[in-house]
């Protein structure tokens, strides 16, 4: 290639460069900004997609937290709603003289003849009665200060007066493994499957409360004695009423 050829493309190069300049200027800014923006814009889409992985990251050990408080708070409160089930076969007693009380738990495990009763009282000189749907269940021999201690039927330790039958033969029961009546009148007929009440003389309980029904009964020379079946399940205790007055 000769000089002369060389300056022509050289010439011809400065008139198109300095006719056309700012025209190119202008092109080759528009590519720079172009490709600044699509960095601009793949940087600002990798942050974006950082920060969606830490949030949901952070999302996901928030609902995870959320979940173990969930299901702390569910596994409280399950066995206190199973047990408010059992209010809807509870008896409601519309009686100034009773009050409503339920089972704080049993007083000396493995015994679960004794429990403990939210039933607050400062005198309590004689045992109270305590009933579950017009049943006897027990009978309230001690009290502290927030809770007193019951004696159920199926404790030996408790005693109360009831009458046998229709023609109300009075005795006294004795709780236990099973549950007896003793001092029954000899000379009075009874028979198995008589009604057992309450017959509220030793101020425990008022009279007409259901007890059970005689499933046996036996002889001795001064009095009579019958086991009876309670009509209380003393293994489910739950909600009572104590007789206060």
């Amino acid at each position: 290639m000769n000089k002369k050829y060389i300056y022509f493309i050289i010439t011809i190069s400065l008139v198109i460069l300095f006719y056309f300049k700012e025209s190119i200027t202008t092109n080759i800014l528009f590519i720079f900004n172009q490709t600044k923006q699509n960095i601009s814009n793949y940087i600002f889409n990798i942050k974006m997609e950082i920060d969606t992985h830490f949030n949901q990251a952070r999302q996901i050990k928030y609902l995870i937290k959320q979940n173990k408080e969930y299901q702390n708070y569910i596994a409280k409160i399950t066995p206190i709603l199973l047990n408010y089930k059992k209010l809807d076969k509870f008896q409601k007693i519309n009686n100034p003289n009773v009050t409503f009380s339920q089972i704080i738990s049993y007083a000396n495990l493995p015994d679960i003849t004794t429990i403990y009763i939210d039933y607050k009282t400062t005198n309590l000189t004689t045992p109270k009665g305590l009933i579950y749907n017009n049943q006897t269940a027990g009978i309230v021999i001690k009290s502290f200060k927030d809770f007193s201690l019951v004696s159920l039927n199926s404790n030996p330790q408790t005693s109360y007066t009831v009458f046998i039958g229709k023609n109300k033969i009075p005795g006294v029961l004795f709780g236990g493994e099973k549950i007896i009546i003793k001092y029954i009148p000899k000379y009075k007929k009874i028979n198995i499957g008589d009604l057992v009440i309450t017959s509220g003389l030793d101020n425990i309980f008022y009279e007409g409360i259901n007890v059970g029904k005689i499933t046996s009964i036996s002889q001795n020379t001064l009095y009579q004695e019958a086991i009876i079946k309670p009509f209380y399940d003393s293994l489910h205790p739950t909600f009572f009423y104590v007789i206060s007055k």
